[in-house]
């Protein structure tokens, strides 16, 4: 597939230079984050960097046809690679039914890959759509965890990667109504699991309200609803889903998450989230795998019980602070994140964000992990 789709895109880039560029879009961005991470002493820190790029082409075919094609080159050095085993295969592996994730070259301390998270072709005709290919498909409706989003689990604490991954899928979506429509996806993954799913999202009492149901990753029956709104001058967002072995459908191993949030802007433009996650005990994951990236819309969280808050104020008209939260009440562990964004120019941005995780492992001993991270971004 590697070898198809280098020439593909080459020829995608020569029919973005021959043709008409109103037919054409290009951009995206390039940053460089370096990275320090430390368990207690800050002399034995970890250093790595990671230089970005991200590459964003949409070429609208006619009225009725686009074909989008997004990729993300890394170009990663440090410590973390010199030290873990098997780092520049486990980073070139994709989840995907089409392997598109490859490294050009890998080191003892560095690696250059290429990964393709997006790869599609959308078809509109009125109040039909049809996409196929590598996309993004988001049926989460709250800001921090998605009991709702199937098809697409993420990590909130990668914020490098704001695009979050795409799944190879066929997503068919009518419009019923002004704010209703009616969704059918189906997904296959590295492993040739099926997730289908269908979901009917309205508009009912000025809130935006959607039931789902689904077979996800060829083992789970779900069920699940969503709904996003306000009250008074508090947004209300939430989500519930219910997970039902295939295997075990007559028993009473049944998952159930679910998630409630509100955000709230004060007049001086201070902004305040909170958000509160049940993730059944049957189904939590390790930390490790938490902080990379959730395994399944099942498995959000190393604890039954979850609390959120982040506070943003811009500074400045140019410079922002914030400071996000988590409390796991399993572990008596928290999570903090404080962070600030200063743009530099209309285009260039400077970010500090520190992230530390505190938890309580065997015997009540207590561990901590200190991560820090200094980033510049130039979108084009």
């Amino acid at each position: 597939m590697r070898k198809i789709l280098i020439p593909f895109l080459l020829a995608f880039y020569n029919v973005f230079i021959l043709n008409a560029q109103n037919q054409f879009t290009i951009d995206g961005y390039i940053s460089q984050l370096g990275t320090s991470m430390f368990m207690k002493d800050s002399a034995n820190a970890t250093w790595d960097y990671v230089l970005h790029n991200r590459i964003n082409l949409a070429w609208y075919a006619s009225d009725k046809l686009n074909i989008k094609t997004q990729f993300r080159n890394q170009l990663l050095g440090g410590e973390t690679i010199e030290q873990t085993a098997g780092y520049a295969k486990h980073f070139e592996s994709d989840k995907g039914l089409v392997d598109l994730n490859w490294n050009w070259f890998n080191s003892n301390n560095s690696l250059l890959n290429t990964q393709v998270d997006r790869l599609y072709a959308e078809y509109i005709n009125g109040k039909f759509e049809l996409t196929l290919g590598r996309q993004r498909i988001n049926w989460g409706r709250s800001l921090v965890w998605n009991p709702n989003d199937i098809f697409n689990a993420y990590s909130y604490y990668d914020f490098d990667y704001a695009e979050k991954p795409g799944a190879d899928a066929l997503r068919a979506v009518y419009y019923t109504g002004t704010a209703a429509v009616i969704e059918l996806v189906a997904k296959v993954d590295s492993s040739k699991q099926m997730t289908i799913g269908a979901l009917s999202k309205f508009n009912k009492w000025g809130y935006d309200i959607q039931f789902l149901g689904g077979y996800v990753n060829g083992e789970d029956f779900v069920i699940g609803t969503g709904w996003e709104g306000n009250i008074n001058q508090f947004s209300l967002r939430g989500e519930l889903s219910y997970y039902r072995s295939e295997k075990n459908f007559a028993d009473t191993s049944g998952v159930f998450l679910a998630t409630i949030g509100t955000d709230y802007s004060f007049g001086n433009s201070l902004m305040v989230q909170a958000e509160f996650l049940y993730n059944d005990k049957n189904s939590l994951t390790s930390l490790t795998q938490l902080i990379a990236a959730p395994n399944n819309s099942k498995s959000l969280s190393v604890s039954e019980y979850n609390f959120f808050v982040n506070v943003n104020y811009p500074v400045t008209p140019i410079l922002s602070a914030y400071l996000a939260a988590m409390y796991y009440t399993d572990q008596n562990g928290y999570f903090l994140m404080p962070g600030f964004d200063l743009s530099l120019s209309n285009n260039l941005n400077f970010s500090l964000i520190y992230q530390y995780f505190n938890v309580e492992v065997y015997n009540k001993q207590r561990l901590g992990m200190n991560m820090a991270f200094a980033r510049v971004k130039w979108n084009f």
